[in-house]
């Protein structure tokens, strides 16, 4: 995970943990609340209240339109007598009446008759029912007076209408009214508070969606001004690691983050001089080193050049002796040709060119390259390889010459050349004392050499030749004895036909 995406985590982690605090204080105060509104035992105490109110109400209409029709089959006289009046209040007593009247029609309105109470029925109580009698009529006999009455009205055979009432609260119907109402107002307001919590759960959650909205911006800014100077940073130093010392990084960003940009840069000016003062103390030292290798060769070789001049003019004094002579020229002949192959090696070395590849049988170049001598070759036939002829032809000289300076005078050095798919394999191997251990990771570097008398170039060159040609090559301690040279290089297309030259031409 990257230092940008792990700061704008922890950023919206430190924005939005008190949302989310708030919004779950908000969710349980919402539901908490709307438990408090619509809890169950009010809605069912509700539901019961109604039920009971109303079944008190049709129990006692029913009773009263059962004692109203009871009256009308026998109606109580218009004008009764104390004695009667007495004997109907201890009826009504009985029945539980409160009120019994008749009524008699008289032009378009009910005119009351006559009217019966119970005998402890002391409270002066005359509602007149009689405005309400055509729609209690009409209703099926029941009287809902808001007088405080509670009866039915039934018509006797002689055309007049008997009403038995009992005695309620001025507002009772009212209040029954009210029970229902309430109830259906209970319901209403649950499903009002289901509507309002499902409000404010999204008005909580689109808040919720903005404040992480606005927090996303603000971490990915903020943390942007963090992480794009470092990443600009890590590139810098990435391209200073690859060797480009004039890498530099635009301060930006926060103030530690500009400090750090501009150390950064100051860092770089300084190790980019370190650099170039290191570049030219390596030059020089590397002068001074091939400038004191060549003086040493030099001083080898004109050593015995020198010795054979003094001989020479020892010998110019006295009578000529022809062998003494002929041997200060060879001894003179061999330190001019000697001088000569270091020359041509330092050259080699420094002016190595650029291969020209070309089908070649790399058995047939080996035969070519072998000196005469003390050399013997074998090969696989057609071991093709690409490669530059004039190149491949001095590598594969210089291992030979080197295996013929290891081994013993009249030695026999040998050549193998075979295929081990995908590469082309030649083997020099030798008798010789092989390589000192301490050279043995050394040994390709230039101006390393086991020999006294040598440049350190030879093993050099043909390295570089080897990898050239996308190859390699490898010095191997021989079973019972001396080195195996081990040159490969990837394996071509087929070979010229027999008789072709090596270089293709």
């Amino acid at each position: 995970m990257s230092l940008r995406t792990r700061l704008v985590l922890a950023l919206l982690g430190v924005a939005l943990l008190p949302t989310l605090v708030l919004t779950l204080y908000t969710r349980y105060q919402i539901g908490l609340a709307s438990q408090w509104w619509t809890l169950p035992g009010i809605e069912r105490a509700l539901d019961s209240s109604l039920s009971v109110s109303r079944a008190v109400v049709a129990r006692m209409d029913t009773e009263m339109h059962d004692q109203a029709e009871r009256f009308a089959l026998e109606p109580p006289i218009a004008a009764p007598s104390p004695e009667e009046r007495h004997r109907m209040a201890l009826e009504l007593d009985d029945a539980g009446i409160d009120l019994l009247q008749t009524y008699r029609h008289a032009g378009s309105a009910w005119r009351l008759e006559s009217e019966y109470r119970p005998l402890d029925e002391s409270d002066v109580w005359e509602p007149a029912l009689g405005a309400v009698l055509d729609s209690a009529l009409a209703d099926g006999g029941t009287v809902h007076s808001p007088l405080g009455a509670l009866g039915s009205a039934a018509r006797t055979r002689d055309g007049r209408v008997v009403v038995a009432a009992l005695r309620v609260e001025p507002h009772f119907f009212d209040q029954v009214a009210l029970i229902g109402r309430g109830v259906e107002y209970y319901r209403g307001h649950g499903l009002v508070a289901d509507i309002q919590r499902q409000y404010a759960w999204m008005l909580v959650t689109a808040l919720v969606l903005v404040l992480v909205a606005a927090a996303v911006v603000l971490a990915t800014s903020q943390a942007g001004q963090i992480s794009r100077p470092l990443a600009e940073l890590s590139d810098a130093l990435g391209r200073i690691a690859a060797g480009d010392w004039h890498a530099r990084v635009a301060p930006r960003g926060a103030l530690e983050m500009r400090r750090l940009g501009e150390a950064f840069n100051s860092m770089a000016e300084r190790l980019e001089v370190a650099m170039a003062a290191l570049r030219q103390a390596e030059r020089e030292a590397a002068w001074r080193t091939v400038a004191q290798r060549l003086a040493h060769e030099f001083k080898n070789i004109l050593t015995p050049m020198s010795l054979s001049l003094h001989l020479l003019a020892d010998r110019s004094a006295r009578p000529p002796d022809d062998a003494e002579r002929a041997e200060a020229l060879g001894a003179l002949e061999r330190g001019v040709s000697h001088l000569g192959r270091l020359a041509e090696q330092f050259s080699q070395y420094a002016r190595l060119p650029e291969p020209r590849l070309e089908p070649l049988d790399l058995g047939a170049l080996a035969r070519s390259a072998a000196p005469a001598g003390a050399v013997r070759v074998s090969a696989d036939a057609h071991v093709a390889v690409a490669g530059d002829s004039l190149l491949l032809s001095r590598a594969i000289h210089n291992l030979v010459l080197n295996a013929v300076e290891a081994s013993a005078p009249g030695a026999t050095v040998e050549v193998r050349v075979k295929a081990e798919r995908p590469l082309a394999v030649l083997e020099v191997l030798d008798r010789g004392a092989g390589v000192p251990a301490e050279l043995a990771t050394r040994i390709f570097e230039p101006y390393v050499s086991s020999k006294q008398r040598g440049s350190g170039l030879g093993l050099a060159l043909v390295r570089d030749i080897a990898q050239q040609h996308g190859g390699d090559v490898a010095l191997e301690p021989r079973e019972g004895g001396g080195t195996r040279a081990r040159l490969t290089l990837p394996l071509a297309g087929p070979a010229p036909a027999d008789g072709a030259s090596p270089g293709g031409g």
